[in-house]
């Protein structure tokens, strides 16, 4: 394990096991054709790349995305004179700073997917598992855009067997086979999220259903080798006394998610992709069954007048036999 940081009060939490670290390096260096296979018409399994040309009429544009970036710009440069006449003032503070990420995110996405860029964020999987509006918008875009960041580091050190987008368009595909359930369902409803969590180590139990722990694993690896592994994993705050250094959680509750977790999941390694498992698919017909016969059975008791009319019938029927 690796020791506790004197300076930042840091504890590194993964990339510490030679073993995880083996088949890390052996998953990143999956060559394209063995998972973009093509079939025996010359096409790949996936539905063909979308082109910048063909978008759909609902997707948001990202070239108008990219005209806001000299408006947003010019609003950060309003909000630093503000600050310069207040700098106590916690309303501007906030502005500025909120101005100032945007002007990080728009230069990191611009870098990635601006012009004579090789990707485009609607190619990550095919039309018809696309969010109604596509993916160009500020936050799916950054993600992206610093995932492909970190790979590219792994790619130009020879750890990296495929081009950096095409292995997160595999780890996002595998995912969203891996939470399909039904035939003919596709993962349009939470792409945004996979997209948002794919790389994370979240906290929350519905957060964890998108993580994919070979991507999570590749950015602190290359984080790592451009010294930057401090910014990842849950902080420690510490304090010094007689004689010795006391460490304080500073989020306990995440330090015991993260201690359960495995560090790298079984299914996240394997190549294939993953489907829904049998005994989630036996617990769901075994749902479906039960709310049909629930459904199909008559009511135990449907009121005051039911009953008596039943009751009715009954005596009626009796006086019959008695008279025969």
């Amino acid at each position: 394990m690796a020791a506790f940081h004197p300076e930042t009060g840091i504890t590194h939490l993964c990339l510490d096991n030679e073993e995880d670290q083996a088949t890390l390096l052996r998953v990143l260096q999956t060559p394209f054709e063995q998972i973009y296979k093509l079939s025996p018409d010359g096409k790949t399994y996936l539905e063909p790349p979308l082109l910048r040309g063909t978008p759909e009429s609902s997707w948001d544009s990202f070239n108008a995305f990219l005209e806001k970036e000299g408006p947003e710009a010019v609003l950060k440069q309003e909000a630093q004179a503000l600050h310069r006449l207040d700098p106590t003032n916690a309303v501007l503070l906030k502005k500025l700073k909120h101005l100032s990420d945007n002007a990080s995110k728009f230069k990191k996405i611009r870098e990635i997917f601006g012009e004579g860029g090789r990707y485009h964020p609607n190619q990550i999987i095919g039309k018809r598992c696309l969010p109604p509006q596509g993916l160009c918008q500020m936050e799916p875009m950054y993600k992206l855009a610093c995932k492909i960041s970190d790979l590219q580091c792994l790619q130009n050190q020879g750890k990296l067997g495929m081009d950096p987008f095409d292995f997160i368009r595999w780890r996002v595909i595998k995912k969203a086979a891996s939470m399909l359930v039904m035939p003919g369902d596709t993962p349009r409803g939470f792409l945004r999220s996979i997209v948002y969590r794919l790389g994370d180590d979240c906290n929350d139990t519905k957060g964890k259903a998108y993580e994919d722990t070979v991507m999570r694993q590749a950015a602190l690896l290359s984080a790592r080798e451009r010294h930057l592994l401090n910014s990842y994993g849950p902080k420690k705050k510490f304090i010094k006394s007689v004689g010795r250094q006391t460490q304080l959680p500073f989020r306990p509750v995440i330090r015991n998610v993260q201690r359960r977790a495995p560090r790298l999941l079984s299914a996240d390694v394997r190549n294939s992709a993953q489907k829904a498992s049998t005994a989630q698919a036996r617990r769901n017909e075994a749902q479906r069954a039960q709310r049909a016969r629930r459904n199909a059975a008559p009511s135990i008791y449907t009121g005051v007048n039911d009953y008596r009319a039943r009751q009715q019938q009954r005596q009626q029927a009796q006086q019959r036999e008695n008279e025969q």
